[in-house]
């Protein structure tokens, strides 16, 4: 039987120099095909904004460099003290903005604020909130409140639903609404204990959306959410 956990022994590090080194090692092969799949989903996001903000980027591991280059200034927020220095490595022609180094969930009001014509990309960090709060219903009541914070912004998320030891045999899947976890496993095969991101109430419902397979590590599989709202 399926299962869908609300927590996990065993946490991957998502920031500092561990998670980098990770990340450093990985990207060009290991999650390769993920990155594709990321900048073939972000092509598809038509908007008429040249800013964009990033939220929780970190140096930007998994971003498209030529989709960065389409928009004329890029601002960013994200808690990570190396995600900046990192970023401009891993990017450097990217033309960055205003980047701060602080929690969307207590800033980022007045960050949407000052860039108010930016459109706004959630990089993956959603689904990593849970380990930075450990009350459940209150992330979950966070992640409810992300449509309702971005009313009226073009936006876009990509973040993980789940994730389990698997291997990225699934193809990508495209849903036009809402499905429940259990009935996105089922229908990718996939049975086993799965630890829940608690991002399943991001999109409004009739956001069509991607559930795309991410080979994090050999063995462990994340089946990621993306989706973006226009105004």
């Amino acid at each position: 039987m399926t299962q869908s956990k609300k927590d996990s022994g065993s946490i991957d590090l998502t920031g500092g120099p561990v998670w980098h080194l990770r990340a450093l090692s990985r990207r060009r092969r290991l999650w390769k095909p993920f990155r594709d799949e990321i900048e073939s989903w972000l092509s598809d996001w038509s908007i008429r904004s040249r800013e964009l903000l990033l939220v929780g980027p970190s140096a930007g591991w998994c971003l498209p460099e030529q989709y960065l280059r389409n928009f004329s200034v890029i601002h960013a927020i994200d808690p990570d003290p190396l995600a900046a220095l990192l970023f401009r490595f891993v990017h450097p022609r990217a033309h960055l903005g205003e980047w701060i180094r602080g929690d969307f969930f207590v800033e980022g009001d007045n960050f949407l604020h000052r860039h108010a014509s930016s459109a706004v990309l959630f990089c993956n960090m959603l689904g990593q909130r849970r380990y930075v709060n450990r009350d459940v219903a209150l992330v979950e009541e966070e992640m409810r409140m992300v449509k309702m914070q971005l009313r009226g912004r073009n936006w876009a998320s990509f973040h993980d639903l789940v994730s389990g030891d698997g291997i990225a045999e699934q193809p990508v899947k495209e849903l036009k609404t809402t499905l429940d976890q259990a009935s996105i496993l089922s229908s990718l095969d996939l049975s086993g204990e799965w630890l829940d991101h608690l991002t399943s109430d991001v999109f409004p419902r009739t956001v069509s959306r991607k559930i795309i397979p991410w080979q994090f590590a050999r063995g462990r599989l994340h089946l990621v959410e993306a989706g973006f709202v226009n105004a």
